[in-house]
């Protein structure tokens, strides 16, 4: 593939800023990757208002400090994030990344068949890959516009045993979804599939697990990630059973309710580790 000039500058800024902060440890790059949060929090006022405001729907409760230091902290995480994609096969090795209640994981994978993971926008999720010891590990991602920033992506990710699908190629999906292998799906964000209730607001929401699910006959598995200083820890906190309603509809709606109930719980636990930075109310 034929990158554009301006693709390949960028490409090679990403490659010597990865190099150079490689020779320093981990911990210090989590530091350095927070500042560079704290400087878009600053210094990108659309999407730092957007974020406040996002805050602000989800918890009216809270009052002005409140709101800011979680704002403050979520650009930290969404910092550390990124450092997690292009520092993943060092942040999911030796015991950078630890893996809570491991044997739900070993069970959903008893089956010959994919397991799903639903999780969401929160703490390091990228670092799920370090179960890729159980199973071959895949995760769904946006393609980015830049080309050769998103083959470099991927090939970091890859190295950090995590494949990636590209949004929207459902072949690969399907690909996946047909072989023993573990699949992540972020599933919190915005879309026009199903109407749901958020931070006791009303929105609308992906279906993607739960038709996939259905259509599969795959496990689903609750699972996400936070950031403990400098390490990650993944934690699997349930085997999601579909409940079925009167009719498919239905049965969508509600279970996908079901996840958004559960997300708000997780949420709620360290709001600061979550990505506010997006739409996740149209309105």
């Amino acid at each position: 593939m034929k990158y554009k000039i301006g693709e390949n500058i960028e490409g090679w800024i990403a490659i010597f800023f990865r190099k150079t902060l490689s020779l320093f440890p981990l911990k210090l790059r989590y530091k350095f990757f927070e500042n560079m949060g704290i400087m878009a929090f600053y210094l990108i006022k659309k999407r730092r208002e957007l974020t406040i405001g996002n805050i602000k729907r989800a918890f009216p409760e809270k009052n002005e400090k409140e709101i800011m230091d979680i704002a403050k902290e979520s650009y930290r995480t969404m910092g550390k994030m990124i450092m997690t994609s292009i520092y993943l096969k060092e942040i999911t090795s030796n015991g950078n990344t630890v893996v809570e209640n491991e044997e739900l994981m070993i069970k959903a994978c008893e089956n010959e068949k994919a397991v799903i993971i639903v999780s969401l926008h929160f703490g390091g999720f990228e670092a799920g890959s370090v179960m890729k010891n159980i199973r071959e590990f895949y995760a769904v991602f946006r393609k980015q516009k830049n080309r050769k920033l998103n083959d470099l992506m991927t090939k970091w990710r890859r190295e950090g045993g995590l494949n990636s699908i590209a949004l929207r190629d459902s072949e690969a999906l399907n690909n996946a979804l047909k072989s023993k292998t573990i699949i992540a799906l972020a599933s919190d964000h915005h879309a026009d599939d199903i109407p749901v209730e958020y931070f006791g607001q009303k929105t609308t929401a992906v279906s993607g697990p739960i038709l996939l699910g259905l259509k599969y006959k795959v496990p689903l598995v609750l699972a996400y990630s936070v950031f403990e200083e400098e390490k990650i820890k993944i934690i699997n906190k349930e085997i999601i059973e579909i409940e079925k309603k009167e009719n498919f509809k239905e049965t969508v709606k509600y279970n996908m309710q079901k996840i958004f109930y559960k997300f708000e719980e997780i949420i709620r636990e360290n709001p600061g580790q979550y990505m506010w930075q997006h739409k996740r109310w149209r309105s």
